[in-house]
């Protein structure tokens, strides 16, 4: 029996190059047979074939095994012609199974054929491998195979346009979901994190922190007189002073650390890797940035100052709820001591 190269061989029909110009990318045919003949009789038929203004690019391999490695670094094959009998009394159909069930190409449309009707019955080969026809050679006239690629091209366009469809739908699904799950995680007033993405964070924080032996610091923020603002000028001139509260904290924090609005106008901020001189200094850098400038609200500008308890993760500390709750013994401490300053 003849023996052909391996190696991709490649046709279009002639064409002007006007006619070229027009024509889109050409559909890529892979042709698996033994018999070299067999590729120039199907090259022949196909060499005038033309679907949705696309020739036919034929690639060869002679056998299962020269298939399966062509088709690991090749790409965008719309259909195989398949030979039953090769290198094996299988081959054939050992390479559809891998092609649909290893390489997973569910679009590639597969018609087999074969010298040997017998010898691989029809009806069990439509049942059991997912192919798109299948005929004795001898039966696949010119336009038997023109008609059953031109279908087999058809498919092919139509499931690949619904996978590209399927895949941008499940981008914009993910890309939907990312967005929800961020906007759950922070607070819509502020747009700082909430108090669900603060405890989420401290537990891992704090998991982290005993696993390194790194400190973590917890530190609590209040607003002074918050209710005398909203007395006074109202919930809407109170709600733009939380804005710029926490633009103007956020400003001053490292990007490892995590500011949290937990409720009114308290705020949390884990600093990890942080022990108490450092921590102390970070809030006092706050609070005096803080309290240096008056808020803008529409009817004028208004002071504001900040009150922080500052407190370490402990080695007997159960969770999160432990450093903040003495974090936040320390904020009242600092209230009651005139506001306008951190304890810890």
């Amino acid at each position: 029996m003849k023996a052909f190269s391996d190696d991709a061989l490649d046709f279009i029909d002639e064409a002007t190059e006007e006619e070229e110009q027009d024509l889109g990318s050409p559909w890529r045919v892979l042709v698996v047979d033994d018999d070299p003949d067999v590729f120039q009789v199907t090259q022949l038929n196909l060499k005038r074939l033309r679907f949705r203004d696309r020739g036919v690019q034929l690639l060869a391999a002679s056998s299962g095994e020269a298939a399966r490695a062509l088709l690991e670094r090749e790409y965008d094959i719309a259909l195989a012609l398949v030979d039953v009998v090769m290198e094996t009394e299988t081959a054939g159909l050992d390479l559809i199974r891998s092609i649909r069930a290893d390489l997973k190409f569910r679009e590639m449309r597969i018609i087999l054929r074969t010298g040997q009707p017998g010898q691989a019955p029809e009806k069990d080969i439509i049942l059991n491998y997912e192919i798109d026809g299948y005929a004795a050679k001898a039966d696949l006239t010119a336009i038997k195979l023109f008609t059953a690629v031109v279908a087999a091209l058809r498919t092919y366009e139509a499931l690949s346009d619904l996978s590209r469809l399927t895949q941008e739908l499940e981008s914009r699904v993910l890309a939907r979901t990312a967005d929800l799950e961020k906007l759950a995680m922070l607070d819509p007033l502020t747009g700082v994190a909430n108090r669900r993405h603060f405890e989420m964070r401290a537990a891992a924080e704090i998991a982290d922190a005993r696993r390194a032996g790194h400190p973590l610091a917890t530190l609590v923020i209040d607003i002074d007189h918050f209710k005398r603002i909203n007395d006074h000028h109202g919930h809407g001139p109170g709600d733009t002073v939380l804005r710029q509260f926490a633009e103007r904290v956020a400003h001053h924090i490292r990007p490892s650390g995590l500011f949290a609005r937990i409720g009114g106008e308290e705020f949390a901020l884990l600093l990890p890797r942080s022990d108490l001189e450092t921590s102390l200094a970070v809030a006092e850098r706050i609070r005096a940035a803080i309290a240096a400038e008056p808020f803008e609200l529409a009817e004028g500008s208004i002071p504001v100052t900040a009150s922080f308890g500052v407190a370490l993760l402990a080695t007997d500390d159960a969770d999160f709820r432990a450093p903040l709750h003495r974090a936040d013994q320390a904020l009242y401490r600092a209230k009651a001591a005139g506001r306008n300053r951190v304890l810890s």
